[in-house]
C-alpha cells in the first residue's frame, strides 16, 4: 500500500494561487533616498500598491524585485495625479518574497495591501535577480 507524504508548497503549486490569498497590509510607507526593503511572510498571488501622493507635484516611489533593479534600471515608478485619486485600483499579480522601494524625488508615501500564497518566503530566498528585464 503506498503512503501519500505532502510536501513543501512551492512556486509552481497550482492550487496556492487559484484559492483567496492571506491579507497583508502595510500602510503609509515613507520612501525617502535610501533602499529599503518590504519583506513578505508568505509569496504573494497579488499586489497592490497605491501612491499616497495625489494632489502634490510630485512623482511616488520607484518599485523594484530586487536591490540590483535600481542598479540595472529594471524598477518601475509609481506616479501620481495632481489632480485627482485614483479610484480604479491596479493589482499586480506577482510571486516575489519581496519589494524594494526608493524614492528620487524627496519623501514620498505608499501603501500596500497583497494576497499571501500558503508557499514560504523561503523558496524564492533571493527574490529576482534584478537582470534580464526583471527588477
Amino acid at each position: 500500500m503506498s503512503v501519500y507524504t505532502p510536501g513543501t508548497p512551492s512556486l509552481g503549486d497550482v492550487g496556492a494561487y487559484q484559492v483567496s490569498g492571506k491579507p497583508f497590509f502595510k500602510g503609509r510607507i515613507n520612501a525617502d533616498s535610501v533602499v529599503r526593503v518590504i519583506e513578505f511572510p508568505f509569496i504573494t498571488n497579488w499586489i497592490h500598491i497605491r501612491n499616497n501622493n495625489v494632489g502634490r507635484t510630485v512623482d511616488g516611489p520607484l518599485i523594484a524585485f530586487s536591490e540590483n533593479g535600481f542598479d540595472t534600471n529594471n524598477y518601475f515608478r509609481l506616479f501620481s495625479s495632481p489632480s485627482v485619486q485614483d479610484t480604479s485600483p491596479q493589482v499586480f499579480y506577482f510571486k516575489v518574497s519581496r519589494l524594494y522601494y526608493k524614492s528620487q524625488a524627496g519623501n514620498t508615501g505608499f501603501d500596500v495591501v497583497a494576497g499571501l500564497t500558503n508557499i514560504p518566503s523561503e523558496v524564492l530566498a533571493n527574490n529576482w535577480s534584478g537582470s534580464a528585464g526583471v527588477g
